[in-house]
């Protein structure tokens, strides 16, 4: 017995021992792990005297220097002129125990790991604001272990030999706010114009909800977004007890001045708006300390010569608006090559020196009229025809609790009327009844795959949408891209103005190729551009003409707030708006007008040295079914034709056609599938012996005998006793006939006019 518990206690030491061993071993390893790179590390003294140490340089697409980048040479300001409510918000929201900690905060660290883990992704941050501070100046963004040793490392050394205030202080003149702006002075003064000691505990809260994302959280940016991110800091200083719930209530509803919006840190540059939009970028991907110290070179897609051409046609539309008293106050281009995505022009204003606001694709506005090639568009995917007849005739729906009536801009109704002509000169009660009949979700579908993510699901899906009222409103950018898809062949590439970027060496970092996806089918996109043809060469966009084949369309919303023209050949698809930033509205300014004008002089310089093409047409066979293949379409495709047969369709009763239908549609159906009745509501079925059916030229609008100015002509076999006798009297020589169906200049309401 003694033995045996002799015999088992010299097993437990020898255990023991070896625990301790291997304990030893292991601390001895991390010891001489930490003291390996220790040596790595560089010296915190050197933390007060940091500077920049290469200037970033970006070039447009012929390799001209149009940029170069760099932090500016800040002062440093003392803690003590830091407004005490703005150290309270940065601390709260991102190092509550900053005062507590020698560095690293374990607690949050591993209550950041818990979340992380209980999440299955990255949702919580543990590092303190003297880790950002170690690896905002000395390490990279790489997610690596030895990288996260080392900013522990560094963040000891930190906390040694700098005091608390010290690296507070360090900390709110390094971070960066966006837009830019580096250093707490910097970001007051970018976002509200003010000195650090004037800001209320609202702005404070707002500047210190930034550095976690500066381009999300950018109140220029996504106005909305600023505000929720606002209210978690103010929450976040409530529960550590930095501020009251009451103070933190009334700062939430305080409202926001602020300041014009612009950028500092870019230095001897050309074609600001465009750089400014390509800074944005690197920084979201990069981070600002790369982009101003990492000595990049940044190749883009930036045509100089289009640029100015661009800036010049703007300026002067505005100031012809101007001089007429107009109320023109700003504008944009965004113009891109449809058949690559890349942005060839952003012009986001009228004077980037007075407001760097970038809207060319920052500024999110309300198409009005604009919107509705996208409505025709999901119709002719859907089976329409641009030649089916609506009635323009008033309507009513009800709307919550109250009746919509909506109108035309000039009042008046048509009666009955194509797609085409319906389109060209922008009615209104067409587009309402249409969308009414395709339903507005499947609208906001294809506008979603036509790129223009801003229209949302729910928000936008209602009949209004037909007329571009939109809950976010769009880009002149996004409608640039979408329109551009039309004449590529319904082909989107991704918008695109880097190509690539390389290091000061040379070493490539990252290279950009063309994002081509087939999001609707080419004969879809040739209808829609045929139709959109029609507004420039008859339509409202008349003043858009550039003596070549292109397409487009007008836009104006209510009360002419904003005003439209957005248009494409198959080698430039650009937009043009033009209104005013607080969203006030100008006097009677329309899409027709100085936007098709402004489009109209940019284009035809921009394309001069370019030999003017035809957009590619589609076959007979390809417009014959235009909507979209499914698994089941693609499946009976691949089935051999010899097992379907083709058969004539009545395309209104959709029953087999016969010699009185004046519509017919070929099918494909497997044997025994086809329909089996002839159609019934188009004539006998059998021709009577004293009927003898003839081919007749008959106009689709008015029903009677077509004459050479009618604009629908449909061609019928009727019995010789029904022909009519009549030649139509609605339609005559331009002067005379167009009018019947054209917009009255004089009576618009504010959608969409011709002159």
């Amino acid at each position: 017995m003694c033995r045996s518990n002799r015999g088992k206690v010299s097993v437990l030491a020898v255990l023991m021992i070896a625990l301790f061993l291997i304990t030893v071993g292991i601390i001895g390893s991390v010891i001489g792990m930490l003291a390996g790179y220790s040596k790595q590390l560089p010296d915190v003294d050197s933390i007060s005297s940091y500077r920049p140490s290469e200037t970033t340089k970006i070039y447009a697409d012929n390799g001209e220097l149009i940029a170069n980048l760099y932090i500016e040479n800040r002062t440093l300001v003392p803690l003590s002129q830091i407004s005490e409510n703005l150290q309270l918000a940065i601390i709260a929201v991102e190092d509550a125990r900053f005062y507590e900690h020698r560095g690293i905060d374990i607690y949050r660290t591993l209550g950041a790991l818990v979340e992380n883990i209980r999440s299955r992704q990255v949702v919580q941050g543990g590092s303190t604001i003297t880790q950002q501070l170690a690896r905002s100046l000395f390490l990279t963004r790489e997610k690596t272990a030895s990288r996260k040793i080392k900013e522990v490392l560094l963040s000891f050394q930190i906390e040694r030999r700098y005091s608390k205030e010290e690296i507070l202080e360090l900390y709110l003149n390094q971070i960066y706010f966006g837009q830019g702006a580096y250093g707490v002075k910097t970001a007051a003064r970018v976002y509200f114009g003010k000195e650090i000691k004037d800001l209320s505990l609202a702005e404070c809260a707002l500047l210190a909800g930034l550095p976690r994302s500066p381009i999300n959280y950018s109140p220029f940016n996504n106005p909305e977004l600023a505000k929720k991110r606002q209210a978690v800091v103010l929450e976040r200083m409530v529960e550590v007890g930095f501020i009251p719930q009451e103070q933190a209530l009334k700062a939430k509803k305080a409202p926001l001045h602020l300041s014009k919006a612009r950028t500092v840190g870019t230095m001897g540059f050309r074609a600001p708006y465009f750089v400014t939009y390509v800074l944005d970028q690197l920084i979201d991907e990069y981070g600002a300390p790369l982009v101003y110290r990492g000595g990049l070179q940044v190749y883009t897609t930036l045509d100089l010569r289009m640029q100015a051409i661009a800036d010049k046609a703007l300026k002067s539309g505005i100031k012809q608006g101007l001089a007429q008293h107009l109320g023109t106050e700003q504008g944009a281009i965004a113009a891109l090559d449809p058949r690559s995505g890349y942005i060839k022009v952003l012009v986001g204003g009228y004077d980037f020196k007075k407001s760097q606001f970038n809207r060319a694709w920052q500024a999110k506005r309300q198409p009005g009229s604009a919107f509705k090639p996208f409505v025709y568009l999901t119709a002719l995917d859907n089976g329409y025809s641009p030649n089916d007849v609506f009635i323009d005739s008033p309507v009513e729906y009800l709307a919550g609790d109250k009746i919509w009536r909506p109108k035309n801009y000039d009042g008046k109704f048509r009666g009955s009327i194509t797609l085409r002509r319906a389109l060209e000169y922008s009615i209104n009660i067409i587009a309402v009844k249409l969308i009414d009949k395709l339903g507005p979700a499947e609208v906001v579908e294809y506008a979603q795959r036509m790129g223009l993510s801003t229209v949302k699901r729910i928000e936008d899906e209602n009949l209004a949408l037909a007329l571009g009222g939109l809950t976010y409103g769009v880009s002149p950018l996004q409608m640039a891209s979408a329109f551009g898809i039309w004449g590529n062949e319904g082909i989107r590439c991704t918008p695109m103005a880097i190509k690539k970027i390389t290091y000061s060496n040379g070493l490539l970092l990252k290279e950009n190729l063309p994002q081509r996806e087939e999001v609707i089918s080419p004969a879809t996109a040739f209808l829609i551009t045929d139709m959109l043809k029609g507004v420039i060469t008859h339509g409202t966009g008349r003043r858009a003409s550039i003596g070549r084949p292109a397409a487009g369309k007008t836009g104006t919303t209510s009360d002419w707030r904003d005003a439209w023209f957005i248009g494409y050949t198959p080698e430039l698809s650009s937009a043009v708006w033009i209104g005013k930033d607080d969203h006030s509205p100008m006097r009677r300014v329309v899409g027709g007008t100085l936007p098709a004008q402004i489009w109209a002089e940019f284009m035809k310089e921009a394309l001069a040295k370019t030999s003017p093409s035809q957009f590619a047409q589609s076959s007979r066979e390809e417009l014959r079914s235009l909507r979209r293949k499914t698994k089941e379409d693609e499946e009976r495709e691949s089935t051999p034709s010899s097992q379907e047969i083709e058969v004539e369709i009545c395309k209104e009763s959709g029953k087999l056609a016969t010699p009185y239908c004046p519509e017919i549609i070929v099918r494909k159906f497997k044997p025994g599938e086809e329909p089996k009745g002839k159609c019934s509501i188009h004539g006998p079925e059998k021709k009577k012996p004293e009927e003898d059916l003839i081919k007749v030229d008959i106009c689709r609008i008015s029903g009677k005998l077509a004459n050479e100015y009618c604009p629908e002509v449909i061609t019928k076999k009727m019995p010789r006793n029904e022909v009519p006798k009549e030649i139509c009297k609605i339609h005559g020589p331009p002067s005379v006939g167009v009018r019947s169906i054209r917009p009255d200049a004089e009576k618009e309401k504010g959608t969409d006019e011709e002159e």
